[in-house]
């Protein structure tokens, strides 16, 4: 069990309420604001069938050319977490990417929220920088199974934009900057609607940066010495998830089916904080996770009920270790974890083997002699 959180919604809620905070608090002394814009052309990686030529095209998918425009908010260390992440850049940011196939992904674009801050520290005319960027991508052409049969790397309209990479700022005069980077980019929506396989991009990036008036002038003050403090968790979570079924009618047809379960976790923890950007900690989970061991009985291609493998049960329970990392009102958490309790997994199989493929690439399921019982695609 591993888990990575990020999270997205509080940081553009953050986002929100620092830009109103100081319109009312510092009216006469704003922070200065940039405009960037990046150009990118680069690798799709080969992660599935389709990207790798099984689509309407014949023609793998394995390039792609992208624009950005970042509204940035230059911080000067009026506050301490921004002397303690080396005085960032944080702001509002717009996204396109062209993977040169319309048809079948369409135009996807997204709205995101971005830090960019030194690795280290600020050079006199320079810097090497670390970027994060999170948001919702919009305008795919998702998979559907008569317009766009064979478009199964994203299956909604809308997607998680998650965008990391390292760059360098060399300063060109008083306004202007030239950015040069790379950066892994990654499309998916979580298994809310399948199929789900995801994108992933990696490419360098080209930018220039315009900053209004003139360059902030950095505040630094002595760093207060952190008293470290512990910090406990109890968090209750719930969500869903899909999965794809793919069946064979006797007649040899093939059809499909994606059902809906869900998913509810009881999470507690304990962490240490020992400086103003970094905590650790320790925590446990117990799960209930509906689509665990789940098939679907099914006749003529309607669902006739949602059957359970082996004992049925359901639960998991796991263990897991933390890093946080403060960014003023915001934590980026990293929770890698391990299961102690799962119960094997034991959706049946058929001794019937397939003898080919789906025409999107996918292993045809199996089924039960004179059954009518399909599993996990």
């Amino acid at each position: 069990m591993k888990k990575y959180f990020v999270l997205i919604p509080l940081f553009l809620l953050i986002a929100f309420y620092v830009t109103a905070s100081d319109s009312t608090k510092v009216k006469k002394n704003r922070y200065h604001k940039s405009l960037r814009g990046f150009y990118q052309a680069g690798k799709v990686l080969q992660t599935n069938y389709f990207l790798q030529g099984i689509n309407d095209a014949n023609l793998p998918v394995d390039n792609f050319q992208a624009f950005s425009l970042q509204y940035g908010i230059e911080t000067d260390g009026r506050k301490l977490w921004q002397q303690l992440y080396g005085y960032p850049t944080w702001g509002f940011g717009f996204y396109s990417v062209d993977f040169f196939n319309e048809n079948e992904l369409g135009t996807p674009s997204a709205i995101y929220t971005f830090i960019n801050a030194p690795l280290v520290k600020r050079f006199k005319k320079w810097s090497i920088n670390y970027e994060v960027g999170f948001g919702l991508t919009y305008n795919w052409k998702p998979y559907d199974p008569i317009t766009n049969p064979y478009q199964y790397a994203i299956g909604s309209s809308n997607t998680v934009f998650i965008d990391a990479g390292l760059n360098a700022d060399v300063q060109l005069g008083k306004h202007l900057d030239l950015t040069v980077g790379f950066t892994f980019t990654h499309f998916s929506n979580g298994a809310i609607r399948v199929p789900n396989y995801g994108i992933n991009l990696i490419a360098p990036r080209l930018g220039l940066k315009y900053i209004f008036n003139k360059r902030p002038d950095f505040i630094k003050k002595e760093v207060p010495k952190y008293d470290k403090e512990w910090e406990y968790i109890v968090l209750f979570a719930g969500s869903v998830k899909q999965l794809a079924f793919q069946i064979i009618e006797n007649s040899g047809d093939t059809s499909h089916l994606a059902e809906t379960y869900g998913i509810y976790t009881l999470s507690t923890g304990i962490n240490r904080q020992i400086s103003h950007k970094v905590k650790f900690g320790l925590g446990a989970d117990l799960s209930y996770d509906n689509s665990y061991n789940s098939y679907i009985q099914y006749e003529n291609s309607q669902t006739i009920e949602r059957m359970n493998a082996g004992s049925g049960i359901k639960l998991a329970v796991g263990f897991y270790g933390a890093f946080e990392l403060v960014i003023n009102q915001l934590s980026v958490i990293i929770q890698p974890g391990w299961y102690v309790y799962r119960e094997t997994w034991a959706v049946p199989e058929s001794p019937i083997p397939p003898t080919n493929t789906n025409p999107i690439g996918m292993a045809v399921p199996k089924r039960k002699p004179g059954g009518v019982i399909s599993v996990l695609a």
